[in-house]
């Protein structure tokens, strides 16, 4: 027991030494305090959420996720309250499926908390579990049922069951009693573009955490830039960045004197060889105005539709040459996961096994792995000659030697997608909101076909459409 003291005392003390290396800007040495901590009084709860939330702030959401997750198996947790806050630290740091154990014993021990009931709710919703979550959230909104935090789960619950109609009544009730919640601004927003209300869509999207410059210059709000220097910042994904691109090409922007693109860095030589002026995000350079990328389809008053092709169907190019696939696909990439980090990865992924069948049926195709972090070894039969870099113009000129793209929502479909590659996109049941509710195409890319899950989790099925699909070798959309 003394000794269990001893080690107690010493991990605490450690803590607060890594807690004066951060106040000190070494990220570094605080960690590695941290983790000499929680590795010498593992049972401490607060060690591991301290080390995680510096895990977080250094901007490494998987070790953070690793970190809480071990914190489930070794750190003691006396009773519901301490459970309760283990929970939402993981819900913190996008792994809400795992705090499903925490929030159950809380549900358990007050059976009338409203609070209780919704955390499990929406533990339950990113466990992928909407059906066990809707009860749960009727449970609490039978509790507290003008609860604006319960009101926006069962909103997003109702969105991930499909029922967009049902979300958006949801989500009005919570803002009409708490107006300036910018969560249920942006779930409205989404379903306002889900529904075909783009214009109040992008009305909404304004709650987001704006970017801004640590310059002098001024929000463009749509005035004429005759003249005029502009930055556009980059923000959210790299999907992001390369879907937005078109409204760059608007004409008021092109009549400004000079338009700077800020960007992830290893996109900025992808945006300066395709024509922009581009620079990092982190780059501060002075500027007459700027406005935040994805606020440019406010600012300029225009829909999804509004497409900057002047020949042909693609927006962004590395070169001088056309791309032009030949009509049946001979090489065709693949990729099958996204960014684990992404709080919905579990959702819009595919697990490596379910491609096999996939590789192994057309002996006519050569699939090229454009997936990162995979040995060749992993898939003995398929043809891997190129992989990605992690530089965006290298992926880029590796795309233009594809006859089709095969994808999950990731970053890469934006990619070929603006350069009009043909690319095949593969979507879960309830996909992300610019991909629309229904159908094969999209407004976005002329030259991408979409293949949705019919019902929640059915990877198989998608794969045998897409399977079919490259039997009849038919590259345009249906």
């Amino acid at each position: 027991m003394i000794m269990q003291m001893t080690d107690e005392t010493t991990a605490i003390t450690m803590c607060a030494e890594g807690a004066v290396l951060s106040d000190a800007g070494d990220t570094a040495g605080a960690l590695a305090r941290y983790r000499a901590a929680v590795s010498m009084a593992p049972s401490i709860l607060s060690l591991h959420l301290i080390l995680s939330n510096a895990e977080l702030l250094a901007g490494d959401v998987l070790a953070a996720r690793a970190t809480l997750r071990r914190a489930t198996r070794v750190a003691s947790r006396p009773d519901a309250a301490t459970e309760f806050l283990l929970g939402k630290a993981l819900v913190d740091a996008g792994a809400g499926a795992d705090a499903v154990p925490c929030f159950r014993r809380a549900r358990s021990e007050y059976p009338n908390d409203a609070a209780a009931a919704s955390a499990l709710a929406s533990s339950l919703r990113e466990a992928q579990r909407p059906d066990e979550a809707w009860r749960e959230i009727s449970h609490a909104l039978h509790l507290a049922p003008e609860d604006p935090v319960a009101l926006l789960t069962a909103a997003s619950i109702k969105h991930d069951l499909a029922d967009f109609s049902g979300a958006l009544a949801l989500c009005e009730q919570s803002l009409a009693i708490r107006p300036a919640s910018s969560g249920a601004l942006l779930i409205r927003g989404y379903l306002r573009y889900l529904l075909g209300d783009t214009a109040g869509a992008w009305h909404d999207f304004e709650a987001r955490a704006l970017p801004e410059p640590q310059t002098h210059a001024r929000l463009w709000q749509g005035e004429s830039l005759l003249g005029s220097t502009i930055a556009v910042l980059g923000e959210q994904g790299v999907g992001d960045q390369f879907q937005f691109l078109r409204f760059v090409l608007h004409p008021v922007l092109q009549d400004a004197a000079r338009v700077i693109i800020t960007c992830q860095p290893d996109a900025v030589s992808l945006c300066r060889a395709a024509g922009f002026d581009a620079v990092k995000r982190t780059d501060i350079i002075e500027t007459d105005y700027y406005v935040p990328l994805l606020s440019l389809p406010l600012r300029l008053d225009i829909g999804a539709q509004w497409r900057p092709y002047s020949t042909g169907p693609a927006y962004l190019s590395i070169d001088a040459s056309a791309y032009v696939p030949r009509a049946r696909p001979r090489r065709v990439g693949v990729v099958w996961a996204g960014n684990p980090a992404h709080r919905n990865d579990a959702a819009r992924s595919i697990p490596e096994g379910m491609m096999h069948g996939l590789l192994h049926t057309h002996a006519d195709i050569d699939f090229v792995c454009m997936q990162h972090g995979v040995v060749p070894a992993d898939f003995p039969t398929a043809k891997w000659d190129v992989q990605p870099s992690g530089d965006w113009l290298e992926t880029a000129r590796q795309l233009r030697t594809l006859d089709l793209l095969i994808t999950v929502d990731t970053g890469i479909a934006h990619l070929a997608g603006a350069f009009g590659i043909p690319t095949w996109v593969l979507l879960p049941h309830v996909p992300d909101w610019r991909w629309g509710a229904t159908g094969s195409t999209t407004p976005w890319y002329p030259t991408a076909r979409l293949f949705r899950q019919p019902s929640r989790g059915d990877w198989a099925r998608v794969l045998t459409n897409v399977s079919a699909a490259l039997s009849g070798a038919a590259l345009a959309p249906s």
